[in-house]
């Protein structure tokens, strides 16, 4: 199909469209079977429908087009979105330029959807202006100042010519305009004379904005729903699956979205907006080199609040109330929650580079350095490692630290005995630990 095709097939469906609500008024009087209202209704019907196949003759048509092109904007930035009162001029952008990689910027578009700010009764010639056949536009070719596509209707030069113009009058206003209620701020950056600026708030990019929802609705009820479905289920599916989280929506026009523009109507005045938040930056684990002992304040600030509760739940223990359900609450509830946080804390050291442990500025206790370097290269310090006395010293040090932590006279003395148990609960969830720890060279 060429441009000139598209432009006949567009006008036959117009006038389609009026007959058919023609057809619709004339049905309704008949279906009531009223011989007079019929005849009546007929009459009216031939003479409405003779009227809109003359305005819907091409040549006719098109000239009717131009002379209302002057009432509408067409634009790739519209000054509407900022407020919707604004009435200043809105820029038509349709050249294809990559100015840098990096950014994305309307120019950078290479198939720009093109938004018309006018009102309703006029949408017609923005929708004319907008067809676009194989990549060749009408509205590159207005641009041009010629039009092969609109000559296949007339063989009047001066019409062609009179269309030509009209319709251009819709690519940029004569006169460029601003508003207050645009909100642009206008930086100087030579002197007055000159009158040179930058722009530090530019118009609203509709173009982007289209293209930016186009691709956002397309991967929640496109083909990359079919994708997500099949991970769903646990079955293979071969295209990538594409997602936007965390999206916002912006709402333009209220309940009127075309009062701001064409594009924002067909989005029913919805824009969505990508999470830009700055990402969370997680601290990164380095080698305890200056520490004396894994249960140093860095730690003891990890378990904080772990340990806050667990004081207080011994604090607030009645005498009588020492029996399984209490032992049981005291080991799942408080003492084997701070062990797995130990556990996972000293996972994280592991991870780090190997072989820190033998730095001369190492200050860590050997056998919690035999614990937490675990691919150390030299072969002394694995054998040593691969006895796993160690295992008994960190888990005396815990009870030691843990004692020392809940400590209170005032309500509850902690002694020998709990310490015992503290280190025999530990070594326990510390052998599983070591026993699940891939060895060095391991998988």
């Amino acid at each position: 199909m060429t441009l000139a095709e598209a432009i006949a097939n567009y006008i036959e469906q117009r006038k389609t469209a009026k007959l058919e609500s023609l057809e619709k008024m004339r049905q309704k009087v008949i279906d009531k079977g009223d011989e007079a209202a019929i005849a009546a209704a007929n009459t009216e019907y031939r003479s409405a429908a003779l009227s809109i196949e003359e305005s819907f003759e091409p040549e006719i048509w098109l000239t009717n087009a131009a002379k209302r092109a002057k009432k509408i904007s067409l634009a790739t930035h519209a000054a509407k979105f900022t407020h919707s009162d604004a009435k200043a001029t809105s820029r038509l952008v349709v050249e294809h330029t990559v100015l840098d990689d990096a950014y994305l910027v309307t120019s950078s578009l290479k198939d720009k959807a093109i938004d018309a700010v006018c009102n309703a009764a006029i949408l017609d010639v923005a929708k004319l202006l907008n067809l676009k056949v194989e990549g060749e536009g009408l509205i590159n070719q207005i641009q041009q100042g010629s039009s092969p596509a609109l000559s296949e209707f007339t063989s009047d030069a001066a019409l062609l010519s009179s269309w030509v113009e009209g319709f251009k009058e819709a690519l940029g206003d004569q006169e460029l305009t601003v508003n207050s209620l645009t909100k642009q701020v206008y930086f100087p950056v030579s002197n007055a004379e000159e009158s040179e600026y930058h722009l530090i708030c530019p118009l609203f990019s509709s173009a982007l904005c289209h293209q930016l929802h186009e691709k956002v609705t397309a991967s929640r009820y496109g083909t990359s729903k079919e994708v997500r479905e099949a991970r769903k289920v646990g079955n293979y599916h071969s295209l990538m699956d594409v997602n936007f989280p965390q999206t916002a929506i912006q709402k333009f026009g209220g309940s009127n979205a075309q009062n701001i523009s064409q594009l924002n109507r067909e989005r029913y005045g919805q824009t969505f907006l990508l999470n830009a938040s700055p990402p969370t930056f997680q601290p990164q684990a380095k080698p305890p080199l200056s520490h004396k002992t894994i249960f140093d304040n860095q730690f003891t600030r990890k378990v904080i609040a772990s340990l806050r509760e667990f004081k207080t739940f011994l604090e607030n223990l009645k005498p009588h109330e020492n029996n399984f359900k209490t032992r049981y609450k005291r080991d799942h509830y408080f003492v084997i929650p701070i062990i797995e946080q130990l556990l996972h804390y000293a996972s994280s050291i592991q991870k780090i580079e190997s072989g820190w442990a033998l730095l001369p500025e190492c200050s860590l206790k050997a056998e919690h350095a035999l614990w937490l370097d675990l691919n150390n290269e030299d072969s002394g310090f694995q054998t040593e490692r691969g006895k796993r006395n160690w295992l008994s010293v960190v888990a005396n040090d815990f009870a030691t630290w843990l004692i020392k932590q809940l400590k209170s006279d005032e309500h509850y003395l902690l002694g020998d005995v709990e310490h015992a148990y503290f280190h025999k609960l530990c070594l326990h969830h510390l052998t599983r630990f070591e026993r699940v720890t891939p060895a060095k060279g391991g998988i």
